[in-house]
């Protein structure tokens, strides 16, 4: 700066110094569950605690619910590795519906499920593996199925906020909710975006707000997915997690029928339960947690784009429906749920029940394998993360080239880790035009590509029947030896 001084000043530049991009932490995990018999004084409803590590269990949980049984099963999953566990105790009500509830919690008062979003701001982490083991089985058959608008209303200029609330003689419905979609000012479709479950009778829907009125629809109930399992799969598209969920536990059929409830690469769908041993006796549970917490486990000794399938689950003494399971038969029931995008849990052929299944509930074959996700998703954050330093700094062209360089030097590093088949950056003239730049705007293109599992493993055998001339000519040089020997 020209700004006078009789002397001796030194300034201290960084330009020229690419920053380093640290992989974020995509073991932690997130869960929520009941304990009656927890202090309300240590551990209460709604307030996030944490463990660290296999001793940091803590005290006053008591030993009834789903908290308890699931955080041992995260943590008998850790070996030498410490596990980082944020969780969520919710009050057990008087009914299954009430109990749901509470697990689905208010994204405004920021409970249940939605205590999620305290974590970072209260403990500067972030979650990227959550579940509710235990509320996630059941496709309710009195859930909000679809909701018809029979009055489109007029003047809309935004989407209005839809209500649902609970008909008249209704006193255990929950959790439905939905989004109103305009065309032409008018209201055309209502989105059911989580069906909620415990409807006595359809439901009361109302509009309010988006600048319009007339608006008008009625509800209809039926089976639907799970409200829990819908809640987690919108909460990790939204904090770029992933989830496993329990299917019904029941059989096969019903496991894939479950499955047709979901669309989306953040899931992966577990079933049957497991058996564990509990007071000395073997006891059927959903194996969700336990999944997560193998996770965390390969994530920290193996890699964060490694899968967990093919890995032994710690505690498991068997599962609660009998599952043939054959690395080449491909009639055998763990390879029929494989195939419709289900995991399950099988007896290894080299000792061990280990998690069998890689894919996740997404359609779209470019997206199905849970491990490329979730590495694609950290390899994301990480570069957001590496670049707030270069927020609000004026264009130059060190600057630009320092942003390049922090993302190339990511992918180098990514790619010798195994994470990566390869990655670049380049910036795009297209799209980073005079006007663009002047109006603080950079786009920086990168590519990568995580490796898919190696899930079909094809051995070719082939008969030569040559052979035998070798065995026949290795046989007469043995004789002819053994005939100069003798003379």
């Amino acid at each position: 700066m020209d700004i006078f001084l009789h002397g001796i000043e030194t300034q201290e530049k960084d330009a020229g110094n690419p920053r380093f991009a640290a992989t974020i932490d995509s073991g932690i995990i997130f869960l929520v569950g009941t304990a009656p018999e927890a202090s309300e004084t240590l551990i209460p409803v709604n307030q996030p605690q944490v463990v660290r590590g296999y001793n940091g269990l803590p005290q006053g949980l008591g030993d009834t619910g789903t908290l308890p049984d699931q955080l041992e099963n995260i943590l008998a999953q850790a070996g030498r590795m410490s596990q980082t566990v944020y969780f969520v105790r919710v009050e057990e009500g008087a009914s299954d519906a009430e109990t749901l509830a509470n697990v689905l919690g208010s994204r405004v008062a920021r409970t249940g499920l939605h205590a999620l979003s305290r974590i970072r701001p209260e403990f500067g982490q972030a979650p990227k593996l959550i579940a509710a083991p235990g509320f996630t089985s059941a496709r309710p058959t009195d859930g909000v199925a679809a909701i018809a608008v029979t009055d489109g209303g007029s003047g809309y200029t935004e989407a209005p906020t839809v209500a649902i609330t609970r008909g008249v003689g209704d006193t255990t419905g929950v959790g439905a909710t939905a989004v109103a979609v305009l065309d032409g000012g008018a209201v055309s479709t209502v989105v059911v975006t989580n069906p909620g479950a415990g409807y006595t009778e359809p439901p009361l829907v109302a509009f309010s707000g988006g600048g319009g009125t007339g608006a008008a629809a009625t509800a209809t109930l039926g089976t639907v997915a799970n409200p829990a399992a819908a809640e987690l799969a919108a909460l990790c598209n939204r904090y770029r997690a992933m989830t496993v969920v329990s299917g019904p536990n029941t059989t096969a059929e019903d496991a894939v029928q479950y499955r047709t409830d979901f669309d989306t690469s953040r899931m992966m769908i577990l079933d049957p339960f497991v058996t564990v041993s509990k007071s000395g006796a073997p006891v059927s549970m959903p194996a969700d947690a336990m999944v997560l917490g193998l996770q965390a486990r390969v994530d920290y000794e193996e890699g964060f784009w490694v899968s967990p399938s093919n890995h032994v689950l710690q505690r498991v003494l068997g599962t609660s429906r009998p599952v043939e399971h054959s690395l080449s038969d491909r009639s055998v029931e763990s390879q029929y749920l494989n195939s419709q995008h289900v995991s399950t849990v099988v007896r290894s052929p080299s000792g061990g029940w280990k998690l069998f299944g890689n894919r996740v509930v997404k359609a779209d074959p470019l997206h199905v394998f849970w491990p490329v996700r979730r590495a694609h998703d950290v390899i994301v954050e990480s570069i957001e993360l590496a670049h707030e330093p270069y927020l609000d700094k004026p264009f130059s062209k060190q600057v630009l080239v320092d942003i390049a360089e922090t993302v190339n030097r990511a992918l180098r590093r990514w790619q010798a880790l195994g994470a990566t088949l390869g990655g670049r950056v380049w910036l795009d003239p297209a799209l980073n035009t005079a006007e663009s730049m002047a109006s603080g705007l950079l786009y920086v293109h990168y590519d990568a590509e995580a490796p898919a599992p190696i899930e079909h493993l094809v051995f070719v055998f082939n008969r030569n029947t040559g052979y035998y001339q070798t065995v026949l000519a290795d046989a007469a040089r043995e004789i002819a030896r053994l005939s100069s020997v003798a003379a």
